[in-house]
């Protein structure tokens, strides 16, 4: 008998040893492409042309071009380097046996010399004779039966070895045939007696990765469970009462009227609990901590949601590779240290083996990562995430699952590799020569490829129906076509309460749209990005107004230039370290009424067509507006931007105010800018998403200031630098320079930074800002002039007074009026109080009773008289018209 980490270790020194042999095998060229039934793409090695004497062929590669069968390919086009082929004489059963060889193109002279040969990109011919519209791929159980299906269209043979646990070792594993059909599937039907058996496929097929015919074991693409570190499948009835947990079918969802209501808040399953006290040890880090309503973390998250918080978006909890399932072999650091280099130095040393990454590693894409579970071996993983949903659920707030499609961990015949093990090549975009494209970290995979793009419906849809989610946030969506996305979209939205027990149209929808990546390189205005986002229902986060209020962008050389909230213009930092801010201060005036502008756009929901008037007094379109080369607004609806000013990559917000506030700046009183002055700018740069049009986005902690010691890309971090302190006593800032890995290069910034006392957050400064935040969101929550959407409704709901007569640096008012209310919002940037001077302050305007005097005590300081109101330094301002004198406009 072997136990399942013998197994586990059999099976990856196996796997181990094979990669090691088959690398040392020349991989396949991959320069033909196989594009539809009629044809095939030659691209020609350099130095290698086509004459009159040129014949190509189809040849099966294990046998001699002389000797073996070969299948004349005609000429159709010569091209430069580029030859069209025909196939079109090819019957279907001739194209199923061909595709299941080591198939190869040749290129010979009329007496058979080979003169240049390739293996095949199959994509476009099993896209177009192969696809499958079936809803039964992976392996499953119901009440009656258990069943068996996988898409492999180019394989010779699969079998499946079934275990009936984990323990069962390889050789006593039963074997079966599956059967393989002519839409290239192989399946398997079995009696409900193996209900709960784990299986591995064992898939021979033609590995271009080593040029040879290969027989692998292999975990189901389709998996809904599996064994600790993806090493065995497992059959199960998910549908089942036993992995359900009590009240599971007939939960009620938090009450959300409209998705306009969404407000969301990322979050790490591990920084949520990990360092949480009041959770018992062995739940700390795991779904289970959400089930422990007392804790500080649910109780905080309690408050947040009382106060108006809708969403949870929890970074990606689907099966990945960065982190060891086998908790008994991790090590970690939690120690405190007065030494700044020891906790980086000391994670440095145990990074691949502690507990901790952000999970944007892909192995599988249907199952729970098991890492944060208790018992990772098998079903009661779905146990544990229904248990989490469920808890939030009743504390109300809604989950939105962080979804990576862009990319897999591994890929060939790597340890945790899958799909290429069983159709090789396919999942994945590959460049004329057949070369894996990496422009997203790892192995970039095809979603425009018809079987990969339903691995992703496929996949989100089981989430939605099987774990109850209310949302998906897709991690790189320009790595995507707009007509993947949007047949995303349509399938979603078509799920009904009644008959998926999902309502579709409260599902929110969002993502990255970056304009990179190896799609958007070949199909740039088909690419899923923030430019070409508008009419697409998907919210984009907008990083015009991240970058206008902070100032710089989230790329370190970056860190200390100065923005709207962060003292541009008003308090200059003179930081050497500066790169994009102007020294003369008349330059930085521009650039500051510019940033106004940029943030105007995205209070009023980044809308393209959105008119008002920018800082030279003309009335522009926001999609007009230029920030960095690129259009500022290019939404059609309020509910297609994502609204924030930080997230889990880059810095924190508070680390960001930390580097770009003065630190001993010559020529100012005092030189270093104080607590309260950052707090202030952190406060002002917080309000703005929350106040304006969108969906606003907080990352967990920006309200307690929390910190990570001015790490800008903490995702393999460990605990320590990632860690939340739910009670407020601590933001964890100065306990450790950043891990050398990502920032060795600004030491020299953080360390005096990191040392100063007067930069340490209080408690008292802590609780202030917790306070802050709700303040914001029980206002947003009052009032539908938040929750706008539509052109039309922003047109005549929103507009911008500050410029009326002379634009004024660093100083927005908004105005927000409907038939019911109106309120005057100000953000004021300035160090020093400042008075504003409009006709519409004569009217009978008040403090908002929900954001007066007792969230911010400098609101004390507002004064209105005779149209003029004094607005204090750094503040935002909110008032609201006295339902009395209220006045059409």
């Amino acid at each position: 008998m072997i136990r399942e980490g013998d197994l586990l270790r059999c099976l990856r020194s196996f796997i181990f040893i094979f990669v090691l042999q088959s690398f040392a095998v020349q991989a396949a060229d991959l320069r033909a492409q196989w594009l539809n039934s009629g044809q095939i793409l030659y691209k020609l090695s350099p130095g290698v042309y086509v004459n009159n004497q040129s014949q190509f062929s189809l040849v099966d590669g294990a046998q001699s071009v002389k000797t073996g069968s070969v299948i004349p390919l005609p000429i159709l086009s010569v091209r430069n380097n580029e030859v069209l082929l025909d196939t079109s004489a090819l019957s279907k059963n001739k194209i199923d046996t061909l595709l299941s060889l080591a198939l190869k193109v040749v290129l010979t002279t009329s007496s058979r010399q080979i003169v240049d040969s390739s293996a095949l990109q199959y994509a476009g011919i099993l896209d177009e004779l192969y696809y499958y519209d079936g809803h039964d791929l992976g392996g499953s159980c119901d009440v009656s039966k258990c069943g068996l299906k996988l898409w492999a269209p180019t394989a010779q043979r699969v079998r499946v070895f079934l275990f009936p646990d984990t323990a069962t070792a390889l050789d006593q594993a039963q074997i079966l045939n599956l059967q393989h059909s002519d839409n290239g599937t192989w399946s398997l039907d079995l009696p409900l007696s193996f209900k709960e058996f784990y299986y591995l496929y064992e898939v021979q097929v033609y590995q271009p990765s080593t040029d040879r015919i290969e027989t692998q074991l292999v975990v189901d693409p389709y998996s809904k469970s599996l064994s600790v570190n993806s090493t065995l499948s497992q059959l199960v009835d998910l549908q089942g009462n036993a992995f359900m947990p009590a009240g599971w079918q007939n939960m009620r969802k938090p009450n959300l009227s409209t998705l306009k209501e969404s407000v969301l808040y990322e979050l790490h399953i591990r920084d949520f609990s990990v360092e949480d006290d009041s959770i018992p040890a062995d739940l700390r880090g795991t779904y289970l901590a959400f089930t422990q309503k007392n804790s500080r973390g649910m109780r905080h998250l309690k408050s947040l949601a009382d106060a108006g918080l809708t969403h949870i978006h929890l970074l990606p909890f689907n099966d990945f590779g960065s982190v060891n399932e086998d908790k008994s072999l991790w090590e970690n650091y939690q120690s405190e240290s007065l030494n700044l280099q020891e906790p980086q130095s000391v994670l440095g040393g145990i990074r691949h083996s502690d507990p901790f990454n952000w999970g944007y590693d892909p192995v599988l894409y249907m199952v729970p990562e098991g890492s944060y579970a208790i018992r990772a071996e098998g079903a009661e993983r779905a146990l544990e995430v229904r248990s989490m949903v469920q808890a939030l659920n009743q504390t109300g707030l809604r989950v939105v699952q962080d979804v990576v499609f862009n990319h897999t961990y591994e890929n060939a015949s790597h340890p945790l590799s899958v799909f290429d093990k069983i159709v090789p090549g396919y999942y994945y975009r590959l460049n004329d020569l057949g070369q894996y494209q990496k422009s997203s970290c790892c192995y970039d995979t095809a979603s425009e490829h018809r079987m990969m793009e339903k691995l992703m419906i496929d996949s989100l849809v089981h989430w939605a129906k099987t774990y109850k989610l209310d949302g998906f946030r897709f991690d790189l969506m320009s790595f995507h076509s707009r007509t993947t996305m949007e047949k995303i979209r349509q399938t979603l939205r078509s799920l009904t309460l009644a008959k998926d027990g999902v309502d579709g149209s409260k599902l929110l929808l969002y993502g990255e749209g970056w304009s990179f990546g190896s799609f958007f390189g070949k199909a740039p205005t088909e690419s899923m990005t923030l430019e070409n986002s508008y009419g697409t229902d998907y919210g984009f986060f907008n990083d015009r107004l991240r970058d206008a209020v902070r100032g710089g962008t989230t790329n370190s050389v970056e860190k200390s230039d100065q923005g709207f909230a962060t003292g541009l213009f008003f308090d200059f930092n003179k930081e050497p370290a500066n790169r994009n801010t102007p020294t003369n201060l008349d330059d930085q005036k521009y650039k500051l009424l510019h940033l106004g502008d940029v943030i105007k756009a995205g209070l009023a929901g980044n809308l393209r067509d959105y008119l008002f008037k920018e800082q030279w007094g003309s009335m522009v379109r926001a999609g007009d507006l230029r920030f960095r080369n690129s259009p500022v607004a290019v939404a059609s609806q309020a509910l297609e931007t994502i609204n924030y000013v930080s997230a889990h990559d880059g810095y924190g917000l508070w680390d960001a105010v930390q580097a770009k506030a003065p630190f001993y700046t010559s020529g100012r009183t005092p030189s270093l800018a104080s607590l309260e002055d950052r707090q202030r700018m952190h406060h002002l740069a917080l309000a703005i998403p929350l106040l304006g049009q969108g969906i606003p986005f907080v990352e967990s902690g920006t309200e307690l200031l929390r910190s990570k010691n001015g790490d800008q890309d903490s995702y393999d971090s460990g605990d320590f630098f990632n860690r939340i302190d739910w009670s407020g006593t601590t933001n964890h800032w100065g306990e450790g320079l950043p891990p050398a890995w990502k920032n060795i290069d600004d030491w020299s910034f953080w360390q005096p930074r990191l040392l100063e006392p007067a930069l340490r957050a209080t408690p008292s400064a802590i609780a202030k800002t917790n306070e802050y935040f709700k303040a914001l969101l029980r206002l947003r929550k009052s009032s539908a002039l938040f929750h706008l959407n539509s052109l039309n409704e922003i047109s005549h709901q929103v507009s911008f007074i500050d410029n009326d007569h002379q634009a004024m640096p660093g100083l927005i008012a908004m105005h927000l009026q409907n038939t019911q209310e109106a309120l005057l919002v100000f953000f004021n940037a300035s160090r020093e109080a400042r008075d504003f001077a409009h006709p519409l302050l004569q009217q009978n305007w008040a403090l908002h009773p929900l954001f007066d005097e007792k969230i911010d005590p400098a609101l004390s300081e507002v004064n209105l008289i005779s149209g003029k109101i004094t607005l204090p330094g750094r503040s935002t301002v909110v008032l609201k018209l006295r339902p009395s004198m209220k006045r059409p406009r």
